[in-house]
Formats: C-alpha cells, sequence, structure tokens
C-alpha cells in the first residue's frame, strides 16, 4: 500500500494529527460519524495526537490500511492497537459498534414506531425506549410539551448510547425487535376493551403502561368526566396522575379477568 502518511522521518511526532483524522473520515465517513458522534473536532484531533505518540509512519500507515479494510473507524485507542499489530484486539466488538445506528437515528425509528407500531424498530431501540417511556407518556399531559419532549428524546438518547455499550460488552450486535408472542391474546384483549372508548365523542387519546407488565404500551382512551370523578373521589390534584392511575386499574383489572378465566 502507498503510504498515506508521508515524511521525511520515521518518527510520528511531527505529523500532523488532524490529517490523519480527515483520512479517517474519508476512508470510512459513516462509520467516523458514528464513533466521533457529538465529540468536537479539536478534541478527537487531540486525542489522536495523544494515541499516535511514539508509533512509526509505517506503523501509522498499518492502522490506516486496516481502516481502508475493515470500512469503519475505530477510537485513537483502539487506532493505536491496530497501528502496533494487535489486529485481533477488539475488533469483533468493533464490528458490533458498528452495526448499530446513531443516536439521533434511533430516535428517529423510536418517535415513526409511537405513530404506527408496525413499523420496525430495533433491540436496542427498544430497550432504550423501556427505560424511560413513562417520561414519552407524558408529554401529550404535561404543562409545557415541548419541554417534556426535550427530556423525554434527551433521557432515550442517553439511554440508548448506554444500552449499546451493554449490548456490544455482551458481542451481540443491531437486530430487529419482535413483540413478545406468549402476551398477544392478552394485548388484543386491551386494545378490543380499549376501543370503546376511542368510539366516545368525549374521548381524550393518551398513552399508558400496564402496571403488570402485560404490555409496555397501548394505545388507549379514557373520558375527562371519568378522570374528573376519580380526582374528586380520590382528592388527588394533578389531571395526568388521575388519569394514569385510573388507566392502570382498569388494565390491572383486565388482566385478573383473563388470569381468572385461563385458571
Amino acid at each position: 500500500m502507498n503510504s498515506m502518511v508521508s515524511s521525511n522521518q520515521n518518527a510520528v511526532e511531527h505529523i500532523n494529527s488532524a490529517k490523519v483524522v480527515g483520512i479517517f473520515k474519508a476512508i470510512a465517513p459513516r462509520s467516523f460519524e458514528k464513533t466521533f458522534e457529538g465529540i468536537k473536532t479539536e478534541q478527537i484531533n487531540h486525542a489522536m495526537k495523544i494515541c499516535l505518540d511514539g508509533l512509526t509512519h509505517e506503523q501509522v500507515n498499518k492502522g490506516l490500511s486496516m481502516v481502508r479494510d475493515n470500512g469503519y473507524c475505530p477510537d485513537p485507542a483502539m487506532f493505536r492497537k491496530w497501528c502496533l499489530g494487535i489486529e485481533g484486539f477488539g475488533s469483533e466488538q468493533q464490528r458490533a459498534i458498528d452495526s448499530y445506528k446513531g443516536k439521533n437515528a434511533a430516535l428517529a425509528n423510536i418517535l415513526r414506531w409511537r405513530a404506527d407500531q408496525s413499523a420496525p424498530i430495533t433491540n436496542a431501540e427498544k430497550e432504550a425506549y423501556d427505560r424511560c417511556y413513562e417520561m414519552f407518556n407524558a408529554i401529550e399531559w404535561a404543562y409545557n410539551s415541548d419541554k417534556a419532549a426535550f427530556l423525554a428524546y434527551d433521557a432515550f438518547k442517553e439511554n440508548y448510547v448506554e444500552v449499546v455499550k451493554e449490548l456490544v460488552a455482551k458481542g451481540e450486535q443491531q437486530g430487529i425487535w419482535t413483540a413478545p408472542k406468549a402476551i398477544s391474546s392478552k394485548v388484543k384483549r386491551m386494545v378490543s376493551y380499549a376501543q370503546d372508548y376511542l368510539n366516545s365523542t368525549d374521548g381524550v387519546h393518551a398513552y399508558s403502561a400496564s402496571a403488570a407488565g402485560i404490555a409496555k404500551e397501548q394505545f388507549f382512551s379514557i373520558t375527562r368526566a371519568e378522570v374528573k370523578e376519580h380526582q374528586d373521589r380520590n382528592n388527588i390534584f394533578a389531571y395526568d396522575k388521575a388519569l394514569y392511575e385510573l388507566i392502570s386499574q382498569k388494565l390491572n383489572s383486565l388482566v385478573w379477568e383473563e388470569e381468572r378465566g385461563a385458571a
């Protein structure tokens, strides 16, 4: 391979680390964005400078050859290992990392799925969503819905980054999430029951979580009059708290009836 980084000397100390970073980006631009998402260019350059310290031009070019051949960008510390010829170290882990979407693309997938639950989402996206779905549920009923949405989206992205790290540590690559089949009959029962409320002219749409854990989320609707009655009867000040308590009670009642019928 022709030298990607040329020099009059063998020592790397005079190499511009920004040039190496630029080569990274040119070889595998999409992988580069995933690896360094959210990190400022000057920080990337500084990290690369630290990791190139003491290497030769020949070693750097060996590492760049691996970036080219593998088609993805490692972080600077991993790149140093490649330059030193430690080719097997972390290769499978890096491939797993590269299989996952970035956090912004993952959020876009979840928002599409919330609008149409037949839309495909990944295992990592679903797990990250499950960790903060209460925040998504609260958006419609929040006093400041824009702020609630911002907080929910930000929490999802933070969760997604953590979930990807956990899955990669297990050696798991990105896969399409499929709903558990074991709960399908109970979910259908809930949807059928909810339809009566959806047909009401006074119905209010809400996303609800089953306290029994039968279904993480289903479209559900309850009339405002029902919620107001529940508020007054139980001296609950917050409307949204009364709403979710009422939904939880109804769903738990359905689950109990189905469990009793199956016994």
